[in-house]
């Protein structure tokens, strides 16, 4: 993992070349680089500098090893492993070598859908603040203090985590005692493995999983600020109107459907196909 370091670290292991105050930054720069050009300090042209690496073997095996690490954590995408392959490039067969690289796929990289869905998103994000009528001036995000989940699966237990590691308190709703404990367990180990981790200290852990309460109605909901419903992937239904961000979970909600009779599949960002989905009108 990398870790930062501070100046004076930097400079014994050679990554700086002085320490100075931020008044004479300046002044230091311009001294420095007179004395490079009179010959007094060596010019060192970071681009061919290779003293700071590793053996080859030892180069390859880390890049091997930052692979496998991007494809557990990024799996759908390209680009993690494409930046690796750069740099490889450029300590195997040379800086200039690495620069080629470097542009060419760069290019390739715009062509991706990863790039292209990207792009989409923020121009059309940019489009919705220009519909006439619709503004946010003047006004404040609601205040959120305590959430109710409905649901403790996979997506329930995930989302009341998030929740309550960021100090929120959580009512989390199940239909009955042996879900509900299940739930709370989930939540407790997903907690667990932020203290394992040294992310989150024992006593910070005990501080916010008191901030979870189970229950098995709806009776503490009242003085929630928002309710989140976790539901079965099986019951899930995502109906997109193409014309807002406004999305609805549940076809009963709507007077009236008519299929088109044209179904397709949703692409990913690797291109792989996910599920199939019918056009409505």
């Amino acid at each position: 993992m990398p870790k930062a370091i501070k100046g004076r670290e930097a400079h014994k292991l050679g990554l700086v070349d002085a320490i100075t105050s931020a008044n004479e930054l300046v002044n230091a720069a311009c001294s420095w680089a007179l004395e490079i050009v009179e010959n007094k300090k060596p010019w060192f042209k970071n681009l061919h500098r290779t003293d700071r690496l590793p053996n080859l073997t030892e180069v390859k095996d880390v890049l091997n090893f930052a692979r496998v690490q991007a494809k557990n954590k990024s799996p759908n995408v390209q680009h993690p492993i494409v930046c690796i392959d750069v740099i490889e490039e450029g300590i195997v067969s040379g800086p200039r070598a690495g620069l080629m690289k470097e542009a060419l796929s760069g290019k390739m990289l715009e062509q991706s859908q990863t790039s292209k869905s990207l792009r989409h998103f923020v121009f059309a994000q940019r489009a919705t603040s220009k519909i006439p009528s619709i503004t946010n001036m003047g006004l404040t995000p609601r205040k959120i203090k305590k959430t109710a989940i409905v649901g403790g699966g996979l997506m329930g237990s995930g989302i009341a985590t998030v929740l309550i590691l960021n100090n929120f308190m959580v009512v989390l709703k199940e239909v009955n005692e042996q879900f509900l404990s299940a739930g709370i367990n989930k939540i407790k180990a997903n907690s667990q493995s932020f203290v394992r981790k040294g992310q989150l200290a024992k006593e910070d852990y005990e501080k916010k999983f008191s901030l979870l309460c189970g229950v098995l109605d709806y009776e503490q909901f009242k003085d929630t600020d928002l309710v989140i419903e976790d539901r079965g992937p099986e019951d899930i239904w995502i109906m997109d109107s193409g014309y807002s961000r406004h999305m609805t979970g549940h076809h009963k909600w709507f007077s009236s459907l008519n299929p088109m009779g044209t179904k397709e599949y949703i692409t990913f960002g690797d291109n792989g196909q996910g599920a199939e989905y019918t056009w409505f009108e």
